[in-house]
């Protein structure tokens, strides 16, 4: 069975090319995408921290303010944010309030502090609020179509991108008329997500995701700038260019930089500012910067972005965000490199029939593990994962295949003749 050293290299380079196709053709929760978070994450990275600051609300802030929150602890947020002088001030929570599900003394004050919030969003320079598309309860009678950003530069097929018929939930109309809307859709993946949305098509018109909205105001550009190409790019006037799929969806970058605090910790070194004392946040981590107001308690941890990693829907947002704002657009390593791997896999198989099977299992085992380390280097310099299947596929089976197998005689696995019975 496959005694020549020929037959066994021939088997492996089959092997290979099994894997490879596979491998490529591996949906976006498999393997080698788990492994490029592994290596997003755990790699050392020389980048500038991107120029946004989660600001969350965590299990601390909501023990003695239960959610939903009123308008007054939003607005307490936009007060305490403008004293830093950010670029743009964000939230995916929804800010509408339904009298009939509050209680009678929130219900009494919400006039009040619907009023208060107002003041505060107008006062901040550029506010973008959340929306949600989706689909009308009662399909044959669609609401009317409602007034919405428009992307206008569009190229190829748009049958990828997902389709709404109607805007399911949105700001209070006081609220939208002094802010930008951006819509916060996520897609149901199968298992993982490790994509964000960038475009959607509301009545068959393109309209950007709550992601590229607030790009759109950190690079003080509008929807006349954008082009879109699914499958390929969206471009930001000369700006930038962001790879998404056919869907209309760009590959998260989870190790971008980014900084982040605690709602209390930005209320608090506001009244730090004022008062001419040292913040508890750093103001750098504040001013200049987009700051992003989001759920982070567990409750809200919905979403799945690696396997034994769960993250809110405005984490997720503020990575994807970091990722266009750094240009941390990672990418797979090009084809020539698999056919380097399953080449020097083969010689491996070659060599590997002699010597020792202990030690063809523990050269092929440092090995991998080398491998490992080199790619953790490399993606930190280049923003390029290499796969593991295919290595660690081939390793795996030629160590199989050699302690199955009997080896051939050898310098390395003879004894000297002297020792010879």
């Amino acid at each position: 069975m496959f005694q020549s050293a020929a037959q066994f290299m021939i088997l492996v380079a089959l092997v290979g090319l099994v894997l490879m196709r596979e491998s490529r053709q591996t949906p976006i929760d498999g393997l080698d995408e788990s492994f490029a978070d592994f290596l997003a994450i755990n790699s050392r990275r020389t980048e500038e921290p991107a120029p946004v600051t989660l600001v969350g609300i965590d299990e601390s802030n909501l023990k003695e303010r239960p959610w939903p929150w009123t308008p007054l602890e939003f607005a307490i947020f936009f007060q305490a944010a403008e004293i830093f002088k950010p670029a743009a001030t964000a939230t995916n929570e929804l800010l509408h309030w339904d009298p009939k599900q509050m209680t009678p003394d929130a219900t009494r004050k919400l006039p009040q502090y619907q009023k208060i919030l107002r003041e505060h969003i107008l006062r901040s320079s550029k506010v973008l609020v959340g929306a949600q598309l989706g689909y009308p309860e009662d399909p044959t009678m669609p609401p009317a179509v409602q007034e919405t950003p428009l992307i206008r530069n569009v190229r190829g097929d748009l049958s990828g991108i997902p389709e709404f018929t109607a805007i399911e939930t949105q700001a209070d109309e006081d609220f939208r008329l002094s802010s930008i809307t951006g819509f916060a859709n996520l897609p149901q993946p199968s298992r993982y997500t490790r994509t964000a949305p960038l475009v959607f098509r509301y009545h068959g018109q393109v309209v950007p995701s709550f992601v590229l909205q607030a790009i759109l105001i950190w690079e003080k550009l509008t929807t006349d700038d954008v082009t879109v190409e699914p499958g390929v790019r969206i471009s930001l006037a000369d700006r930038v260019q962001i790879p998404i799929d056919r869907e209309g969806r760009m590959r998260i970058d989870f190790g971008v930089h980014r900084r982040r605090c605690g709602y209390d910790e930005l209320v608090l070194s506001s009244d730090q500012l004022e008062n001419g004392r040292a913040t508890i946040v750093p103001r750098e981590w504040l001013s200049g910067k987009l700051l992003l107001l989001t759920r982070t308690d567990a409750a809200a941890k919905n979403v799945q972005f690696a396997p034994g990693r769960a993250t809110s829907t405005g984490e997720l947002f503020a990575a994807a965000i970091g990722t266009i704002q750094n240009r941390s657009f990672i990418k797979r390593a090009p084809i020539w490199f698999d056919y380097g791997i399953v080449a020097i896999m083969i010689m491996i198989a070659r060599a590997c029939r002699r010597w020792r099977k202990f030690s063809t299992v523990m050269i092929l085992l440092l090995g991998t593990v080398a491998y490992v380390m080199m790619a953790i280097t490399f993606f930190g310099f280049t923003l390029t994962w290499l796969p593991i299947i295919l290595p660690a596929g081939l390793a795996l089976f030629i160590a199989l295949f050699r302690l199955a197998t009997p080896g051939v005689e050898s310098k390395w696995n003879v004894p000297p003749k002297e020792y010879r019975h």
